[in-house]
């Protein structure tokens, strides 16, 4: 059997994901620590097409207008019961992540320790964002496999965004707002998307 080999960086460290590691599997397990798995994802209306099943011969074809629109999402998910929060702005930058911050500070477990796993991405790492009760947890860099709502991304466009194109910005929000109330409104599809198997 031929398999396709898989891009992975070379650039982790495998001491300090194996650190990372361990303090996950102490954490996730604490009922005194309220656990979020934070990112952002862009979503364009020209998605990049997904492999699917087809017979001999057929070619199958997804319309494509080069425009280049893009909706990005700011998420949050609490991998213990499924919980997801979600933003949509036309970009990130520090000021509408504090936004979504402040937001989130709304919805976690008050009386627990709340921590927050995200990439090293420049507005996680300012130093004048307010966190309020969150405290902020970095993964070790190139270790994107480590935050498992990057499965939920990828869940999201596979199902959503798989045959899905458009050159108009408001009917790409409508069907994301869509598909990010499907999910929000499904928190065991959620938690077994997001599972820490990773962790195990």
């Amino acid at each position: 059997m031929r398999v396709k080999a898989r891009q992975w960086p070379a650039r982790q460290d495998e001491t300090v994901r194996n650190e990372f590691k361990k303090e996950m599997q102490i954490i996730r397990i604490k009922p005194k620590i309220d656990l979020w798995l934070g990112d952002e994802a862009g979503f364009e209306g020209d998605p990049q097409p997904r492999r699917i099943i087809c017979r001999r011969g057929e070619k199958p074809r997804i319309n494509y207008f080069g425009s280049h629109i893009m909706t990005s999402v700011l998420g949050a998910v609490r991998p213990r019961d499924g919980k997801f929060i979600s933003l949509m702005m036309p970009y990130v930058d520090t000021d509408i992540f504090q936004y979504f911050i402040s937001e989130l500070n709304q919805a976690v477990e008050l009386g627990k320790r709340t921590i927050l796993v995200l990439d090293r991405a420049k507005w996680h790492l300012t130093k004048r964002l307010e966190w309020g009760i969150i405290e902020p947890c970095y993964l070790p860099a190139y270790s994107p496999d480590f935050n498992p709502i990057e499965e939920l991304w990828l869940a999201i466009k596979r199902e959503f965004f798989s045959w899905f194109w458009t050159d108009d910005h408001d009917a790409l929000d409508d069907h994301l707002e869509k598909a990010l109330k499907h999910y929000i409104n499904s928190p065991d599809l959620v938690k077994s998307i997001c599972s820490m198997r990773t962790f195990d």
